[in-house]
């Protein structure tokens, strides 16, 4: 489960559909930034309930205040010289025990699922996979965006977003033993909707070009290794800028019609090859 910050709400979809499908429950899980946040609620718990369950914490205010400002807009502020301070590590310390809360489970060992989380780890400069031990400090390392976040340090290490370096993990499920990875990559986008003259859209275009094009490059280089299906969901250049609750709802439901579609298309044809699926989610309902 890749990362993209407040686009994260569109795996909740992705994942609703899919339990809906009656698709069988992850043998393993594997997340990235936001989507180790995502992907902790599923290890707890695998179903349906726990989608929705998910649902419910992105639609909440505590959500809202860790994604509200887009993440580009900070740094160029900072850049600037603006007062503008990075958003309060705290907030995205909250959200995490919510959620841990809310499943009941404090470390890795407790999952039902076992768990992978990508971090960066800053003094080697290379990513490190947490697999065990307490979830709540590697959670807010992995999420934790350079000039927006602080470093979070674990047993003396300080860490950054694991999307830095490997912003849709599929090399780890490989090198983990998996034989069949599917994969949630959220830096896919559309076409430009208008120009913009905004450094912050341009930048913010320019990194979600970069991550998907990564992504794309690395699947080429792993598909042999196994079936790799990738789902991604498509979201316009301003998907996941905007917290209120009612286009938070439009994200999951989006993502959510748009992988029924698939599904319904293509059967379990789906997961006999390795592919590439572009999931529209401002289509018809399905």
């Amino acid at each position: 489960m890749g990362g993209g910050g407040a686009r994260g709400a569109a795996q909740v979809g992705v994942l609703t559909a899919l339990f809906e499908a009656g698709i069988e429950p992850p043998a393993a899980l594997v997340g990235v930034s936001v989507g180790a946040l995502n992907a902790a609620s599923i290890a707890a718990f695998p179903s349906l309930a726990g989608a929705t369950m998910l649902r419910q914490t992105w639609l909440s205010e505590l959500a809202r205040r860790v994604f509200s400002a887009h993440p580009v807009g900070i740094l160029l502020s900072r850049l600037r010289g603006a007062r503008l301070a990075a958003l309060p590590a705290t907030n995205v310390r909250r959200l995490i025990d919510h959620q841990l809360n809310l499943v009941g489970i404090t470390e890795f060992e407790q999952l039902r699922v076992p768990l992978s989380v990508v971090a960066t780890d800053l003094g080697a400069g290379r990513p490190h996979v947490f697999r065990s031990g307490l979830l709540a400090p590697v959670l807010q390392a992995s999420t934790a965006i350079p000039g927006v976040f602080p470093p979070v340090s674990v047993d003396g290490i300080e860490y950054l977003d694991g999307g830095i370096v490997d912003n849709t993990p599929i090399d780890v499920a490989l090198d983990s033993g998996a034989k069949h990875v599917l994969a949630i990559s959220l830096m896919a986008g559309g076409e430009y909707e208008r120009r913009s003259h905004s450094w912050s859209s341009l930048i913010a275009r320019t990194l979600q070009l970069s991550l998907h094009h990564q992504m794309l490059s690395d699947f080429e280089r792993l598909r042999g290794r196994g079936k790799v299906v990738v789902l991604c969901p498509v979201l316009g250049p301003s998907g996941g800028w905007d917290m209120r609750r009612d286009r938070v709802e439009a994200m999951i439901e989006g993502s959510r019609r748009a992988t029924a579609r698939l599904l319904k298309a293509r059967g379990p044809r789906l997961f006999k090859q390795s592919g590439v699926h572009y999931l529209e989610t401002f289509g018809p309902p399905a």
